[in-house]
């Protein structure tokens, strides 16, 4: 008894299963099989699976259940409501299952198979009608009797509730429970000394935005009120705007249009913009950023050819006072003294900017 049971055991390996069962005399085991015997030891391979065993739980594989293929129809309601009761009266019952009016017989001299065929019809038809009636009877009945189940299980449930809610809390609950349920289930709303003060300042300001919103509205009347001289209403109207715009000669200006440079951007920006806003344009560097942004380019101030002369003339009179004795200004970078009558083309670009023919030998 015990070494069976140790044997049957899911927690015990069968290693030491065959430990603890007690040694049987060999002469009541021999066999003549060349098998080994689950009491000897295992001569599996060590790249057996086998070769070390391992407990399994009792329930190693859960039981296999084959699915059933495709989907089972829902099945339909033949009582979805109280006055569906109706069929199962007599006079519904009789009128799905008429009973026939004119029964056919066969002629004296009809064949057996005829008469057969004849009254198996009759069979099936009397079957049918039989079904039918009995079929909405037991169908009714099902429907009373699973009723009364989940209305007696529902009435089972709302007593178990009943008697909940009124029994008293035992006394460990009480001790236990915390205090701060007793205030949620306060049924008072709750207080709010500024609500008076909240209400009117939220209606206060209801009123300026619906105020703001009628300005608005006004003042956008207001402009389309002094707008609307440029509005088209007429055809001819529109037929003169066409023309004016997209004739040959106004596409021909403007195809050969030279862009406006800064100076006209600044002087048409002064023709439309008068009055309070002049003022912008008064600081000089107002006015030159502003150029440039409309433009991309720059507005620094270019001289002109004789003021670069000029400027010119009076570096080399700088130079020439603080050189020392005897230097001459050639090419720019080389000091030394020179002769009086080399010419390099610094020295004839030089005399070409301020303005004196350069002599050559």
């Amino acid at each position: 008894m015990a070494s069976s049971t140790l044997h049957s055991s899911a927690f015990i390996c069968r290693s030491c299963s065959r430990q603890l069962r007690p040694c049987l005399p060999s002469s009541t085991s021999r066999t003549f099989s060349t098998t080994p015997s689950a009491g000897m030891p295992s001569s599996s391979s060590p790249y057996s699976p086998n070769y070390i065993d391992i407990p399994h739980p009792p329930q190693r594989y859960a039981p296999y259940k084959p699915r059933a293929k495709g989907i089972r129809p829902v099945p339909r309601k033949i009582f979805p409501n109280a006055a569906s009761a109706k069929k199962v009266t007599p006079e519904y019952l009789a009128l799905v299952s008429k009973e026939p009016i004119n029964h056919s017989r066969p002629g004296e001299n009809a064949p057996a198979t005829e008469k057969a065929y004849i009254s198996w019809r009759e069979r099936m038809a009397e079957s049918r009608r039989r079904n039918i009636r009995d079929g909405l009877l037991q169908l009714h009945a099902e429907k009373l009797h699973n009723d009364s189940i989940i209305a007696a299980r529902s009435a089972k449930k709302q007593e178990i509730r009943r008697k909940l809610l009124a029994e008293e809390d035992p006394e460990i609950v009480k001790l236990t429970t915390p205090t701060i349920l007793s205030a949620l289930r306060q049924k008072q709303p709750l207080t709010d000394p500024d609500r008076e003060e909240r209400l009117a300042r939220k209606r206060e300001n209801y009123i300026r935005a619906e105020e703001k919103k009628l300005l608005a509205r006004r003042e956008n009347l207001h402009e389309l009120y002094i707008r609307a001289h440029e509005f088209t209403l007429t055809e001819a109207q529109l037929d003169a705007l066409i023309n004016a715009k997209f004739n040959d000669l106004a596409m021909a200006e403007s195809i050969n249009e030279i862009p406006p440079d800064s100076r006209g951007i600044v002087s048409e920006e002064r023709r439309e913009v008068r009055g309070p806003n002049d003022w912008a344009f008064g600081d000089e560097r107002i006015t030159k950023t502003f150029v440039e942004a409309l433009t991309g380019g720059s507005t620094r101030y270019q001289p002109t050819l004789e003021e670069k002369i000029d400027r010119d003339d009076a570096l080399m009179s700088e130079l020439d006072v603080l050189a020392p004795k005897g230097m001459q200004h050639g090419l720019a970078g080389y000091r030394g003294r020179r002769r009086d009558s080399q010419v390099t083309p610094a020295t004839d670009l030089f005399s070409v900017l301020i303005g004196n023919t350069p002599k050559r030998e």
